[in-house]
């Protein structure tokens, strides 16, 4: 007897083994394929949104109208429209714009960020990165997902039959040969690796951006370090920054603590460096060059004989060429 549950262990952990494998297979297929070698132009918008997704495009662009004086951001995270604003010739400044002025004193910034999350300027970022290959398509990941729920049920077989073990050795029907003892570690195996499985995948299938996407950001990362501004224009001393490493590296620590006021994953709360989207999906690494994606050797980003054509010089509302960072524009006090 004990020799069959034993065989019937070493079952249980290949049928949990290899429904977790089929998962991996799918999402390596979709997310892991080689990078083309292609020359990739993004603007500051487009890194932000690879980097952070929807939150981090509207973080961007709330940063560089505030530091241009467009837009005022008081206390309490109110964001309102400076009178006399220049419309901006970035989609997604002018959808930010247009939004702050159909609406009678403003937003504040995390309402503002779930108001825009599906506008146009927005979701436009994301169909010309998935045209690039540089992020998941929506729905790309459907079959991994109806691949991992094929895991739950391997796992409960795992479970269940982990339990029965227990049962028929309180039971004294089995027990009562050391192959019992294999038989357990060999359920107990396949139900913790089940549910590591299981918790693996949920995290890895929320991961939007594809390899070269993470190489393209690996690339921008070196070619912008973290702490060196181009005070040339805005896009480039502030777009670009925040684009890249979040809030925080606006250049006004007043400017990131409103804007991340209520919102729990901003840049400026707790650690000062989350990247989950508004959506919940996972988007770049904020580990600044330190990732396993690769060197930026592959071609990255289209740096134009040494000017990058990340963000080209949007002049944001009032214009200001943002050399030291003005405080939240003319911000309230």
């Amino acid at each position: 007897m004990d020799v069959i549950l034993l065989l019937a262990a070493i079952g249980v952990f290949f049928l949990v083994s290899s429904a977790e494998q089929r998962v991996e297979r799918e999402r390596r297929r979709v997310g892991e394929t080689e990078p083309s070698g292609a020359s990739h132009q993004l603007t500051h918008y487009e890194l932000a949104y690879l980097s952070g997704g929807p939150r981090r495009a509207v973080n961007t662009a709330l940063a560089v109208l505030a530091t241009a004086g467009a837009v005022r951001v008081s206390r309490g995270s109110q964001v309102t429209p400076v009178h006399g604003a220049r419309p901006s010739p970035e989609p997604l400044e002018q959808a930010v714009l247009d939004a702050l002025a159909a609406r009678q004193g403003g937003y504040r910034a995390s309402e503002l960020r779930r108001a825009l999350e599906r506008h146009p300027a927005v979701t436009g970022l994301a169909a010309g990165l998935e045209r690039r290959g540089l992020i998941v398509p929506e729905g790309a990941y459907g079959t991994a997902w109806r691949r991992r729920d094929q895991v739950k049920i391997a796992l409960g077989v795992a479970v269940g039959f982990l339990v029965l073990l227990f049962v028929l050795s309180g039971l004294g029907v089995a027990g009562r040969e050391p192959v019992f003892i294999g038989a357990l570690l060999i359920s107990g195996t396949a139900v913790v690796g089940g549910f590591m499985a299981l918790y693996r995948h949920r995290r890895r299938l929320r991961g939007v951006v594809t390899r070269e996407g993470r190489a393209v950001l690996t690339s921008a990362r070196e070619f912008h370090p973290r702490g060196v501004r181009d005070p040339s224009s805005l896009a480039f001393a502030v777009g670009i920054p925040v684009a890249l490493y979040g809030l925080q590296d606006a250049g006004d620590q007043a400017l990131c603590d409103e804007l991340s006021v209520g919102d729990p994953a901003a840049d400026c709360a707790g650690s000062c460096g989350s990247h989950g989207g508004g959506d919940g999906a996972t988007y770049g690494t904020d580990s600044y060059g330190t990732d396993s994606y690769g060197t930026g050797s592959y071609g990255g980003l289209d740096f134009g004989g040494g000017s990058s054509s990340c963000g080209g010089g949007s002049s944001a509302g009032g214009g200001s060429s943002c050399g030291g960072g003005s405080s939240c524009g003319s911000s309230s006090s």
